[in-house]
């Protein structure tokens, strides 16, 4: 997977998305795919996994990756902690099969989820 792959994965899960405001908040902090090494806390001593970092929200300073391995491929897109001391890939509870699930419980999304709105 290069950078040009990651950036098509992400405009097919913005076409995904029905609410166009979602869809603006993703696209207003979207970067160019980042390739980083992320440490996996769930496997050998210093395992890392290779995370695309496609969104990002310094004032919080956290971002949203895509990754295939880890919790990826049923959990790709993850919230993580963009610098710091805890720039691992965190829990299962951060990490969404959809990045308009991911953007929706992040710092990126401050708007309301609809009464209906359940993470897929």
């Amino acid at each position: 997977m290069d950078a040009a792959a990651v950036s098509q994965l992400v405009e097919e899960e913005i076409a995904l998305i029905e609410r166009p405001e979602l869809a603006e908040a993703i696209r207003a902090s979207l970067v160019l795919p980042r390739l980083e090494s992320r440490e996996w806390d769930y496997g050998e001593e210093g395992q890392t996994y290779p995370c695309w970092i496609v969104v990002e929200h310094k004032e919080s300073n956290t971002g949203i990756a895509y990754c295939e391995q880890g919790f990826g491929p049923s959990s790709p897109w993850g919230l993580l902690v963009l610098e710091g001391p805890h720039r691992n890939m965190g829990t299962d509870a951060a990490w969404f099969r959809f990045l308009g699930d991911a953007v929706q419980e992040s710092a990126v999304w401050n708007g309301d989820s609809p009464p209906d709105f359940e993470v897929r």
